[in-house]
């Protein structure tokens, strides 16, 4: 009688073994094709669109990270970081990628991997629509008091700012720049062709009160960064963003979002 009961229990485990075995193994499975993106908490329309929890709905990296997570066969998953913080989150591999960065904007470049430039980032100079336009640089922004993002490199005019030939004043935000150049607290601020846009787009009644300077102040190939400890590999990624170009999907994303590629 011992012997058969010992048997049934020996029988139910291994069954209840099987059953387990079968629940973790599709959720091992998903863990193992999400791509964990990383954004930056500053980054806003036309880029990223986030409702009101924070969780990422639409914009262009939307679309674009999308389209390199169908191409590779993973689950795009999003979390939100502060500009400090998506360094970090790559660094322990709790984030895989982030995109729309560069190595020149981080002092720790060797530490990721990064891909083939991709989306390009335009700035340009905005002044007050009755101020004369600043379209040759640096030479136009001698003297004068520019307004730009705190903690954004600004290479081309170092040496300037520097020197004290160019007078930086660093604000934290997009709409606070705009409000010193109107206020006339600045002469005009840098900003991405993203940003101005995205300004633009959440106070469209001030669009006739600035000018953008018609040269481009700077262009940047960004990359994506991808973690060193991450499974997924740099060569995957690059096909992606390779197919995604020669085929012109990235161009179609861009104008999509009034950011043409130049």
């Amino acid at each position: 009688m011992k012997q058969g009961i010992d048997l049934i229990v020996a029988r139910v485990c291994a069954i209840m073994v099987l059953i387990i075995g079968a629940l973790l193994l599709p959720m091992h499975a998903f863990a193992q094709d999400e791509l964990k993106l990383a954004l930056f908490d500053t980054v806003t329309y036309p880029l990223n669109v986030l409702d009101q929890h924070d969780h990422l709905v639409g914009g262009l990296l939307k679309d674009f990270q999308d389209a390199i997570a169908r191409d590779i066969g993973a689950t795009p998953v999003y979390v939100v970081y502060s500009r400090r913080r998506v360094e970090q989150a790559l660094k322990s591999g709790q984030a895989d990628m982030v995109c729309y960065f560069s190595p020149q904007w981080t002092d720790n470049r060797d530490q990721f991997l990064w891909t083939i430039p991709n989306l390009p980032q335009n700035e340009r100079v905005v002044v007050a629509r009755d101020k004369p336009l600043l379209n040759h640089f640096p030479q136009q922004l001698i003297g004068k008091k520019i307004a730009v993002r705190l903690g954004y490199f600004y290479p081309s005019i170092s040496k300037e700012v520097a020197d004290g030939r160019i007078k930086r004043i660093d604000l934290t935000d997009v709409p606070s720049m705009f409000r010193l150049v109107a206020l006339g607290g600045a002469d005009g601020l840098i900003s991405s062709e993203a940003e101005i846009e995205g300004y633009f787009k959440n106070f469209p009644d001030q669009r006739e009160q600035f000018a953008l300077s018609k040269t481009v102040f700077s262009m940047t190939g960004t990359q994506c960064a991808l973690s060193r400890k991450s499974s997924w590999k740099i060569d995957q990624i690059n096909r992606a963003i390779s197919r995604l170009q020669s085929s012109g999907e990235q161009d179609a994303m861009m104008r999509r979002y009034g950011l043409s590629e130049k």
